[in-house]
């Protein structure tokens, strides 16, 4: 006989007041002087009869009744002989989802996430499937699920365990949406019958930092049967910050100097952090740029570029965790580029194009540009190095139609910038769809402003951001108005505001060529002094150069472009000094995997990059849990194998109690005893009347 609820056999033992209230003699325990009775005997009370118990059926049926309404509320039930063990649970497809991401490389996480995931394997089953994934930015199965043809695996816990310790953390990001919803969508499609009928269920051990990415968990449907355990670890000190370089688009800088943002964690207790330049040469401690950024914001500092090349990196010093206190950049190496300007103005001429075409293109941060001045009436030559870009502003002659012709079809690329409407005549020479028309005469203080621009072309593409697409400050006085006639090969790039076209283009064999209606020179516009004409000449001599078609700086994990133009066989250098080759069909690189320079080789030709981690891994504020759920993500109790046998077993007595109901049996017997009990007190009544 067992009790589901045995509190209620705790008033049994109130059923012994009855005998102690009838046996115990009360006495008086103290006296009282009267001023009354103090000329009086005292007399003691004679004792007639000692108490005793009368009716002792009637207590008996009393106690009776009262014990068996607290059986009742304990419901007794008749307990099975057999034992509950570990067998006798139902199977679980339990699937360890481990972080490896780079938030994980924090100090004493990854103990605790192998800790954490032993001790779940130590609560296994023998009729328990387990599998063993690890997710940063990708999901990976280490350990699969058993499959329907597959014979059930020996000791697959251990080869769990086996697994992981062969895990550590890598660099990549958090992606905890995609990990969940990939391993819940594998854990309860199961066709097996035997896999079907196990009790899925997800572990996930994990940081579970603010920045993880969770966005996968919107559009998915979670599924009602799979229960998910979280297995948080945390770091003993909290504080952490991360930096960034500000790129071209959200940098204002003067050249002279970078900007860098500094992020402090939401939980961090520092806030006090330096910056420097440093390289992996460096020795002893770099000038440093102290910045006082408090817990959960950004402050934004600047730093003088670098004098030598060998500055590879901006460090961050004063945070806890060092994982990302790295930023790679690719030190710049210039490369030589050669211009020929076909015209008769000289270079000291503030009113011609020369002047400010050298003005523009001296400064560049990617090339030594050499400008060479050649004659237009004169033989043409084009020197050594073989120029990447010909500018042309006056009118060419037969001669150097000949010369440019099989140069721009071999690659070459040719800018027209009639000086006056003489020059423009030349323009037919090379576009021979085009028509040029009379100058109309206009007032002096007419002008025209560049009204439809194609922003998409790489010409204009620095200028697709609104915050520096406005050319409204740039006034035009002249232009040599022309038509393009249908059908032909010329399309307009840019278009003043009266319709005219301003900025034209046309393919020529491997090149191209490109015309300007409207020249840079004072006397023709405001272009040469604007903030618009360097970054143009810059853009215009990076179509001439092909720019660089590898990016400065990516994420871990992305894949980058390679160049079109390669040899068949090109070879990845690694940080790590690990050789990668890359195969002549493959159109990008992915091997991503860590932090630093990538020096990439394809024949004589080298291009670098820097990888860097991705900013949202370094928000390692700790995730509410409730975000998941709000996603759908349905939540379970991480119980040991103990507790679970204990749950069966509450579950199991719970249904044997309700199945034999002895508790009606009880409530009825008191019943019954109550009303026996009735009968009797009445009839016991009479006696005593008829004995009276």
């Amino acid at each position: 006989m067992s009790f589901l609820v045995p509190l209620y056999l705790a008033g049994l033992a109130a059923l012994s007041l009855p005998f102690i209230f009838h046996l115990v003699r009360r006495t008086p325990r103290g006296r009282q002087a009267f001023s009354s009775l103090m000329f009086l005997f005292a007399t003691p009370p004679r004792l007639t009869r000692r108490s005793r118990l009368d009716q002792l059926l009637l207590l008996a049926l009393r106690l009776a009744a009262l014990s068996l309404l607290a059986l009742a509320f304990a419901r007794p039930f008749l307990r099975e002989a057999a034992a509950l063990t570990p067998e006798s649970l139902t199977g679980r497809r339990v699937a360890i989802v481990v972080d490896t991401s780079a938030s994980m490389r924090r100090a004493g996480l990854w103990q605790q996430a192998l800790l954490k995931a032993g001790t779940d394997l130590d609560q296994l089953n023998p009729q328990d499937d387990v599998a063993l994934f690890a997710f940063s930015d990708r999901l990976a199965t280490i350990v699969d699920f058993e499959r329907e043809k597959d014979a059930p695996a020996q000791g697959k816990p251990q080869i769990v365990r086996q697994q992981l310790q062969r895990l550590s953390p890598g660099w990549g990001g958090s992606d905890l949406g995609t990990a969940l919803a990939t391993v819940a969508g594998e854990i309860d499609s199961a066709t097996d019958a035997r896999q079907s009928a196990l009790e899925p269920h997800i572990v996930v051990v994990s940081d579970f930092q603010k920045g993880a990415h969770i966005e996968a968990l919107q559009a998915f449907e979670w599924p009602e049967r799979v229960r998910v355990v979280l297995r948080p670890v945390a770091p003993k000190k909290t504080s952490n910050a991360f930096l960034h370089l500000l790129t071209d688009e959200e940098d204002e800088g003067d050249g002279q100097t970078v900007r860098v943002r500094v992020v402090n964690a939401a939980d961090s207790a520092s806030d006090q952090f330096y910056v420097s330049w440093s390289s992996e040469q460096a020795k002893g401690r770099p000038e440093e740029v102290g910045v006082y950024v408090p817990a959960g914001q950004s402050r934004v500092v600047r730093l003088a570029r670098p004098s030598g090349r060998i500055t590879d990196r901006i460090v961050l010093r004063g945070d806890d965790h060092d994982f990302d206190n790295t930023f790679y950049v690719v030190p710049p190496v210039l490369q030589p580029a050669s211009v020929l300007y076909v015209g008769t103005d000289s270079a000291d001429d503030a009113a011609g194009l020369l002047h400010y075409l050298k003005l523009a293109l001296a400064n560049d941060s990617l090339r030594i540009v050499e400008v060479r001045a050649a004659a237009a009436d004169a033989a043409p030559v084009f020197g050594e190095p073989a120029p990447k870009l010909v500018v042309a502003s006056q009118g060419l002659s037969p001669a150097w139609e000949a010369a440019l012709r099989p140069w721009v079809e071999q690659g070459g690329m040719l800018l027209l910038v009639p000086a006056n409407q003489e020059a423009a005549a030349s323009l037919p020479m090379f576009l021979d769809d085009v028509e040029v028309k009379a100058a109309e005469k206009g007032r002096e203080s007419d002008y025209l402003l560049l009204g439809d621009i194609n922003f998409a072309h790489p010409l204009f593409a620095p200028f697709a951001n609104p915050r520096y697409s406005d050319f409204t400050r740039v006034h035009f006085w002249k232009h040599r108005p022309l038509v393009i006639n249908t059908p032909g090969g010329t399309s307009v790039v840019a278009r003043f505001d009266n319709g005219d076209p301003a900025v034209l283009e046309r393919n020529f064999g491997s090149g191209r060529i490109l015309a300007f209606t409207s020249g840079w020179q004072p006397d023709d516009s405001q272009l040469a002094l604007s903030s618009k004409f360097v970054p143009l000449m810059g853009g215009l001599l990076d179509l001439a150069c092909g720019g660089a078609a590898v990016p400065a700086s990516v994420s871990i994990g992305a894949a980058v472009p390679l160049p079109p133009s390669r040899d068949s066989f090109t070879t990845v250098f690694a940080p790590d000094g690990r050789e990668i080759p890359v195969p002549e069909s493959a159109a990008t690189f992915t091997a991503t995997d860590q932090p630093g320079i990538y020096r990439m080789n394809s024949g004589a030709a080298e291009t670098r990059f820097a990888v860097n981690l991705p900013a949202a891994e370094s928000d390692t504020a700790p995730l509410d849990a409730g975000q998941l759920e709000q996603r759908g993500v349905r939540f379970g109790s991480g119980l040991t194998r103990a507790e679970r046998i204990e749950r069966v077993r509450q579950q199991r007595d719970t249904e044997l109690e309700d199945r034999q109901r002895v508790w009606l049996w009880l409530i009825a017997a008191a019943l019954g005893v109550l009303i026996f009990e009735t009968w009797w007190a009445g009839r016991a009544e009479r006696m005593i009347v008829r004995a009276q």
